[in-house]
């Protein structure tokens, strides 16, 4: 009789054993599924072709995402980790040399991502915690005081005068986005805090008016700055590694489960 009570708890047992052993390969692969649609679905588009080869050649290696992984890129609006960001340093904003002509316009894949904070001439922006902006537009400019260009285009980097802080006379700084002026400041070392834009495009502008001129030998009196860009989600790692890290708190989770299953029947 004791027999075969033993013998009806072992295969209860073992039945136990198969339905939980099936059931965490069932989740395993759904997690792993996900996991890797989501790395597939940023570079698809730009990996088709190293998938075909790959397919082809019978090997299907795929990359391991780490929490260190960059997010690739798929459109202006696409999230970023940590290590793919600048820091955007406040010193910057008291610049002693500016570009007479500067222009620049970023395709997302290579656009700079800055976090924190981003200078401008006597001005930061400051960019709130989780977020970071992409740019897809920046220039600088020097100006004269008929708001045209003071020097030729490809006359580069030149130095301001020394003390011309005390001859400005207007620092106006702007910030638009969902079509409207939401921000116009008018003092010098201005803070400008973006907590408002979410997801949006935005545009920064910034002029600096002096009444002499700032670059020696010149009609320089003004500089200009414009930013535009995206406001992104930032991660502190690749999101798609911590999916991975949670299948194997679920691993653990089922390993525990079958020691107190078998410390229940066997003691």
């Amino acid at each position: 009789m004791i027999c075969l009570v033993n013998h009806q708890r072992m295969r209860v047992c073992v039945l136990f054993l198969v339905l939980l052993v099936i059931l965490m390969i069932v989740e395993l692969s759904q997690s792993a599924r996900g996991v890797r649609a989501r790395s597939r679905g940023g570079s698809r588009g730009r990996s088709r072709n190293r998938s075909l080869t790959r397919s082809s050649s019978g090997s299907s290696l795929k990359p391991k995402i780490t929490k260190y992984t960059p997010i690739p890129a798929t459109s202006v609006r696409s999230p970023v980790i940590v290590n793919q960001t600048k820091l955007g340093l406040r010193s910057r904003t008291f610049k002693k040399v500016v570009t007479a002509y500067l222009v620049h316009r970023y395709v997302f894949r290579n656009a700079p991502v800055y976090r924190s904070g981003y200078p401008l001439y006597r001005s930061y922006v400051t960019i709130p915690v989780n977020r970071a902006m992409r740019l897809s537009h920046d220039e600088e400019k020097l100006l004269d005081d008929q708001d045209e260009l003071c020097l030729e285009k490809l006359a580069g980097n030149r130095t301001l005068e020394e003390g011309i802080d005390q001859h400005l006379v207007e620092l106006n700084t702007t910030v638009k986005y969902s079509g409207e002026i939401v921000v116009k400041l008018h003092e010098i070392n201005n803070t400008i805090s973006l907590k408002d834009i979410k997801d949006q495009d935005f545009k920064i502008s910034n002029l600096a008016r002096y009444n002499t001129s700032i670059v020696a030998g010149t009609t320089c009196t003004q500089v200009a700055m414009t930013v535009q860009g995206t406001m992104v989600i930032m991660y502190e790692r690749n999101p798609n590694r911590a999916s991975l890290s949670k299948i194997n708190n679920k691993l653990l989770l089922v390993v525990f489960s079958l020691f107190a299953f078998f410390k229940l029947f066997f003691n």
